[in-house]
């Protein structure tokens, strides 16, 4: 689905930090996840999709690869939930991506509304300095005047994947979280 993981490999390698809790989103039947935590750089891997039959599916393969599920899940972890608004806690991963969830939220009705729910909640779930990679077949001049629009970002950049043709890598690192003010006693 839009790139295999050995095309992304050195786009993911390079854009995201290599450290800590990552989160993969609309994770859907893809080894994403997976091949991610092989790679060893990442304490813990959660994929999340709001279709229970993919995370059934996904847990399934997992357990059938290790022969057991609770030892395969402690660094591993399949979720279903919604990734505009999910239960984890601000702040908690380093690093996130998607392959084609931002589009999916671009086709519905509302596109702008949708999108920017899902952005504000990468956002919300990104520590400071955490990046988001999108892989994605909307075009630029949809996404950056959306992403930018939104005061989350310390930087946001874009590029064509280069073996993919028609895929966009959209790279957003998480701005420092200011300091709530203060009322006066």
């Amino acid at each position: 689905w839009l790139a295999e993981y050995d095309e992304v490999r050195p786009l993911l390698a390079a854009a995201l930090p290599g450290r800590g809790s990552l989160l993969e989103l609309g994770c859907g039947t893809s080894p994403l996840a997976a091949q991610l935590y092989a790679e060893g750089r990442y304490e813990r891997v959660v994929a999340i999709d709001g279709s229970k039959t993919a995370i059934a599916a996904q847990r399934e393969r997992r357990a059938a690869q290790c022969g057991h599920a609770t030892l395969c899940t402690r660094g591993l972890c399949y979720e279903v939930c919604d990734a505009r608004s999910t239960p984890f806690a601000d702040a908690v991963f380093g690093g996130a991506v998607d392959k084609g969830l931002l589009d999916a939220a671009l086709c519905s009705e509302g596109f702008d509304y949708e999108a920017g729910l899902l952005a504000g909640e990468v956002a919300r779930l990104l520590s400071d300095g955490g990046v988001w990679v999108s892989l994605s077949l909307s075009p630029p001049s949809v996404v950056l005047p959306l992403l930018s629009s939104l005061p989350h970002w310390a930087s946001l950049d874009t590029q064509p994947h280069p073996s993919a043709a028609g895929v966009f890598s959209y790279v957003a690192t998480r701005a420092e979280r200011r300091p709530a003010a203060r009322l006066p006693a």
